[in-house]
């Protein structure tokens, strides 16, 4: 939707992240609507695993921008990129910190809606080191989806089965299934489902839960550690972690309870 930029504030000389939506994009009163509201939402949260706002504003109608803290590190994204499959001493308090940011969003009745690794942000000699960005496909319960009617927003490999099946209820269970994804891909060393393969029968290994067992590609693991994963990617709603804090719970004591 937009694009990111590094600038400075001329008076304080602080360094922030400029955040734009994109031109051809402005004139369209729903997306302006929905880059509003992602701003509102981060504002409203006040946690070190969230990105902070410091300032949401409309160049005299002619662009949307938010500024926000600047983040100095790399993306999980980024992380997987060099060493696609990492230690559980490198992936467990990540995931915790993950876990430990969603719990406090969902607090606020916020569902972030796209959680993935691009969205995973990993600080450089932070005390907390995660931040969760890209709020932009966030959606406060309760309230329509802000997406153009018939368009499923969202990457689907981290998508869960719900939202290929048409339930209309959602809950914080959305992002736990994506935190499930990204704890088998970063022990795995690989994703859960092939995104080679044609979108439908994608989509059908998702509503399926059609994935090679944690434990057969990474047999190092811990079995109450490949266990929590599993409960967080169930794909059957009622059958998954019910929440990011209990989901914290379960890795931390399976980690603890290594060999």
């Amino acid at each position: 939707m937009g694009s990111v930029h590094e600038g400075v504030n001329e008076v304080t000389g602080q360094r922030a992240a400029l955040k734009l939506l994109k031109a051809e994009l402005h004139a369209d009163p729903g997306l302006r609507r929905r880059f509003r509201r992602e701003a509102s939402v981060l504002q409203a949260i006040e946690h070190p695993g969230v990105v902070r706002v410091l300032e949401l504003g409309d160049d005299d109608g002619a662009q949307s921008y938010t500024v926000m803290e600047l983040l100095v590190g790399e993306t999980l994204a980024e992380l997987l990129g060099r060493e696609p499959k990492l230690p559980p001493s490198v992936a467990v308090p990540i995931l915790l910190g993950i876990c430990d940011a969603l719990a406090a969003v969902h607090r606020h009745g916020v569902i972030h809606g796209d959680l993935k690794p691009e969205n995973v942000f990993l600080l450089a000699g932070a005390a907390s080191p995660v931040k969760l960005v890209d709020f932009g496909l966030a959606k406060v319960e309760g309230l329509e989806r802000l997406t153009r009617t018939g368009e499923l927003s969202g990457t689907p490999v981290y998508m869960p089965p719900e939202l290929f099946t048409g339930q209309r209820e959602i809950d914080g269970r959305l992002d736990v299934y994506a935190v499930g994804i990204i704890a088998y891909q970063s022990l795995a060393g690989q994703l859960p489902f092939s995104t080679r393969r044609h979108p439908g029968a994608l989509m059908r290994d998702i509503v399926l839960g059609k994935v090679t067992p944690l434990e057969l590609l990474a047999p190092e693991l811990p079995a109450p550690l490949a266990a929590a994963v599993r409960r967080a990617m169930a794909p059957r709603r009622d059958e998954r972690t019910a929440e990011a804090g209990l989901l914290a719970a379960e890795l931390a004591a399976a980690w603890k309870e290594r060999p």
